[in-house]
């Protein structure tokens, strides 16, 4: 059995948390990100976007309105503020696997501490994820959300300042 499913309590989860799967959650982050500000997303925002995608408590609670600041929401959900700053840290062994996956599936390329989606590779010729549970759209539905808010919301450390997530 591979190391990285060990931790997990299910197949379903251990799928989720599969690092090409997690390649493709930072693609759709770096993706809408570049759409809202015309440039390429910061490397450490994938240590952000991949535990709150993946936290169903945060996918149920961040904005859908493009109206709702990061900062306005964080400070209104204390709760998941503080699900974050534990999650970041367990799961960024897990994005650090997918950012090494992600340029090898051709899904993004890592350029000067930044990502850019590979334009060739769009999530939708990705057969497996188009078909997948609604639970897997709603993970990438949010890592679109989360990449646009993060392009809104300044440089990277104040999106971790935030969260109330520290980088290291």
């Amino acid at each position: 059995m591979s190391e990285w499913i060990k931790p997990f309590t299910s197949q379903e989860e251990s799928a989720l948390f599969n690092p090409a799967f997690l390649a493709a959650v930072i693609r759709k982050s770096a993706e809408s990100y570049k759409a809202e500000s015309d440039s390429l997303m910061p490397i450490s925002l994938a240590f952000l976007t991949v535990p709150a995608a993946m936290s169903r408590q945060i996918r149920e609670t961040f904005p859908v309105m493009k109206t709702t600041s990061l900062l306005v929401w964080a400070e209104t959900h204390e709760r998941e503020r503080l699900l974050l700053q534990r999650n970041a840290p367990a799961l960024a062994p897990a994005t650090r696997m997918a950012l090494v996956l992600g340029p090898s599936m051709g899904l993004f390329r890592l350029h000067n501490s930044r990502i850019t989606a590979n334009p060739a590779r769009g999530i939708k010729s990705l057969a497996s994820l188009s078909k997948g549970s609604l639970e897997v759209k709603e993970v990438l539905k949010v890592a679109e959300r989360l990449g646009k808010s993060f392009a809104r919301s300044g440089d990277p450390a104040s999106i971790f300042s935030i969260w109330g997530v520290t980088a290291g």
